[in-house]
């Protein structure tokens, strides 16, 4: 899964079925982190690193569009698999995702 933050600004939700790579990307050239941060306001929060604490109830709802059952249970699933390793927030609410500037 990748969320994109397009050379307009605007965010996109790519590869929405690949539930074993997940990251943001900046492919707008220069963007500043303020730039960043606004962009993925309601979605995802700068951790001040290469990481993202992403919503988990904003993937799920892409847009304002609930995701299909089959692949909340595939995300569910990989979010169990990720807890033991520290990339699910103590509330439960949140990812983590790596972050990569264009």
């Amino acid at each position: 899964m990748i969320i994109a933050i397009s050379p307009s600004g605007s965010l996109e939700f790519r590869e929405k079925d690949d539930f074993k790579g997940f990251k943001i990307t900046v492919e707008k050239p220069g963007a500043s982190d303020t730039e960043i941060a606004e962009a993925l306001k309601g979605v995802a929060t700068l951790d001040g690193s290469d990481h993202a604490w992403v919503s988990q109830a904003a993937l799920k709802n892409w847009d304002g569009k609930q995701q299909p059952a089959e692949w909340i249970a595939a995300f569910d699933a990989m979010i169990e698999k990720v807890k033991k390793y520290g990339y699910v927030s103590d509330d439960g609410a949140t990812v983590r995702a790596h972050f990569e500037r264009g």
